[in-house]
């Protein structure tokens, strides 16, 4: 099948995806904090790191979600403080791209193009980068949540999005959604179990799984910041003049993630793990230096965390 015919069966299901009501109510009524809509691949200046950073588009959030430990009028006033709605949020999707020789190291896959209809763009933005999805030679998978592992299939198709990647996960992860934990979970979250044993299932054949402290590509180390999944990892890229620091999760938003890292988001599993985790990374970032890619902040997602009292701030790169 041509390049071609995917982009455009590929526009037409996100096109037939936009027309859903909840879809579009979400959008209509989205916050300040605009979306990376039809964002450019990034190319850090320094770019002896060998990177470059893709849109998968963005999900819309209700704030709700961002603190389930504090009082709803707290949220409200620290979000309106910064300038935010109190209602909903935009989380970016910023998929890192790195290249050792002539392998493409994808790190995640974006949400494919059924999760939400702003979201789903990362084959059509690596291609318009000019980086063919033959070419992507290894995906290392932080952890197995929807906006993070859904694109790794084609949902016209169910074929492998990148068929010629070998695929890394943690052992710990992998085990959670695959042996009978998740099959043990109710409620919203049984979607995203199915959905994660059904990418697992379709890449098992392709998979590796690592422990955190292992390289698991070139200058590439594992760290466990487990707690938003029982197996996340954050990623240090040691490759280079200056240390890149690859988040994931364990920094959900820039929101309240870094200025309140004791708040716990709803999406953290294990709540009390990830404030340890989240902490712990922050800590590293700002006593360090290290330069930041955070996931899930306002594209490209590349910055620096200095502490401030209590907490952190975040210094976006210019």
């Amino acid at each position: 099948m041509s390049s071609i015919s995917l982009v455009s069966r590929r526009a037409l299901l996100k096109a037939c995806g936009a027309l859903a009501g909840s879809g579009l109510g979400l959008e209509a009524r989205a916050q300040p904090d605009p979306p990376p809509a039809g964002a450019a691949p990034y190319r850090p200046a320094d770019d002896t790191l060998e990177l470059l950073v893709v849109s998968d588009g963005h999900l819309v959030v209700p704030t709700r979600m961002l603190a389930t430990n504090v009082l709803d009028g707290q949220l409200t006033a620290f979000l309106t403080g910064r300038g935010l709605g109190a209602d909903r949020v935009h989380f970016h999707i910023n998929v890192a791209v790195l290249r050792t020789g002539n392998e493409y190291v994808l790190i995640d896959a974006g949400a494919g193009g059924t999760w939400e209809p702003t979201a789903g763009r990362l084959a059509d933005n690596l291609e318009a980068a000019g980086i063919a999805l033959d070419a992507i030679g290894k995906v290392v998978i932080t952890h197995a949540h929807p906006d993070h592992i859904w694109g790794l299939i084609d949902e016209l198709d169910n074929s492998l999005r990148f068929p010629r990647a070998h695929y890394l996960v943690s052992a710990r992860e992998f085990e959670f959604w695959t042996l009978g934990e998740a099959a043990r979970l109710t409620g919203p979250v049984e979607g995203i179990a199915a959905g994660a044993r059904r990418v697992f299932k379709a890449i098992e054949a392709r998979l590796s799984r690592f422990r955190p402290g292992e390289e698991i590509a070139p200058g590439l180390i594992a760290i466990d910041t487990a707690g938003h999944t029982p197996g996340h990892v954050s990623l240090l890229l040691t490759r280079g003049p200056r240390q890149l620091l690859l988040t994931a999760d364990a920094l959900l938003n820039n929101h309240v993630a870094i200025a309140h890292p004791d708040w716990q988001p709803a999406a953290d599993m294990d709540a009390a793990r990830a404030v340890q985790s989240r902490r712990r990374l922050l800590d590293m970032a700002a006593t360090d230096r290290l330069q930041v890619l955070a996931y899930h902040m306002p594209f490209p997602g590349l910055g620096r965390i200095e502490r401030a009292g209590a907490g952190y701030t975040w210094l976006a790169d210019a």
